[in-house]
């Protein structure tokens, strides 16, 4: 999920070429509120271990200030266009906050932040947010951000959770806990408490149907309480506002449909390496040249099974039954610890050690 953090500019100086320099610190641990996209708020911990982790320090090395936050990550194709400065390579740990020098090089921020109508610093950042409840400095938690990596650090009016102080050019860093934290920007798109995993367009537009929907909402409410608009005029708005509506539902059907489309990486992961067990298996009995491919487990199973029983008929036995009965053939040739190659010769059970791992390497 993408997260957006605010804290207030520190000191800094101006060089001979007309820079802005300082060492400002950007975060910290603690426990912070989070309003999320659908306007509940989520208590969420920076835990010390992550905040303060080698990995997480060393994301805020080198990394673009912007003018404001962008809509989009910053990268080597759009800084030129978003970067106002950069962060210097020091990023380090100081009184319990990760600090790291900068330098802001653009004229047109230079001069806000001297007027002071650009007063904090606002990380952008990507973070794993899973569930998890805990306790941290004396204040509970629902959910901890875990692999914190800084994208950017974005120079802005002022803090997206209420920060109302001034910048000063010898101003302390001051993170208020009651004020402090950003809105919850996810990366994923969540419909009725679910979530999609959907390219960037798809949210974008998603997110654009809901904002105009709200103001065809907003704009009936108004009309109706302080124009006592006429209920033709009512009926017209409402009718915009409801094929709003059924945009966003047809969208979300759309991405249901996607959602039982793509199959579980976990649950691919463990078919795969089940397959791959009962083929090692399998071969102790039919040898290396048997071709297991398209051919079902019960089907190998069965095959495995006829090499010592050849008067064995499957035909009306459940799978429950099969498979009992090649387990039981697995288990004895595990006893005897012997195997068969494709010669039909008994070999020994290094050698099947050998057979499994080529087999193996050969599947990958």
């Amino acid at each position: 999920m993408k997260f957006y953090d605010t804290a207030e500019l520190g000191k800094y100086t101006e060089t001979p070429e007309g820079y802005l320099h300082g060492e400002f610190p950007i975060t910290r641990p603690g426990v912070f509120p989070y309003l999320r996209s659908g306007g509940s708020v989520s208590q969420v911990a920076k835990l010390p271990e992550e905040v303060f982790s080698k990995e997480t320090i060393e994301s805020a090395n080198n990394k673009p200030l912007t003018n404001e936050h962008p809509n989009v990550g910053v990268d080597v194709n759009n800084y030129k266009k978003l970067s106002v400065g950069m962060t210097d390579g020091d990023a380090h740990v100081e009184d319990n906050k990760l600090v790291v020098g900068a330098t802001i090089t653009d004229p047109e921020t230079i001069a806000d932040i001297k007027s002071g109508s650009k007063r904090e610093l606002s990380i952008g950042f990507m973070a794993d947010v899973p569930a998890e409840s805990g306790e941290y400095g004396g204040n509970q938690y629902d959910a901890a951000q875990r692999h914190i990596k800084i994208n950017h650090i974005a120079i802005v009016s002022r803090g997206r959770a209420g920060h109302d102080v001034s910048i000063h050019d010898d101003a302390a860093f001051v993170m208020d806990d009651k004020k402090q934290g950003g809105n919850l920007m996810p990366a994923h798109l969540i419909i009725d408490s679910q979530q999609f995993d959907v390219d960037q367009k798809v949210a974008d537009s998603f997110d654009d149907k809901k904002k105009e929907l709200a103001t065809a909402k907003a704009k009936v409410a108004q009309l109706e309480k302080e124009l006592g608009q006429s209920q033709d005029d009512t009926k017209k708005f409402k009718k915009e506002s409801d094929s709003l509506a059924g945009e966003r539902d047809a969208l979300k059907a759309q991405l249901d449909e996607a959602q039982k489309k793509t199959m579980d990486q976990d649950a691919l992961d463990k078919r795969i390496d089940t397959r791959l067990a009962l083929q090692t298996s399998a071969s102790r009995f039919v040898g290396d040249s048997f071709d297991f491919k398209g051919k079902s487990d019960r089907e190998i199973k069965v095959a495995a099974i006829k090499t010592v029983n050849d008067s064995f008929d499957s035909a009306d036995k459940s799978d429950d039954y099969v498979n009992a009965f090649f387990d039981s053939a697995v288990a004895e040739a595990k006893k005897k610890g012997f195997t068969h190659s494709a010669t039909g010769k008994e070999i020994e059970t290094d050698s099947v050690d050998k057979l499994k791992n080529e087999r193996a390497n050969a599947y990958k």
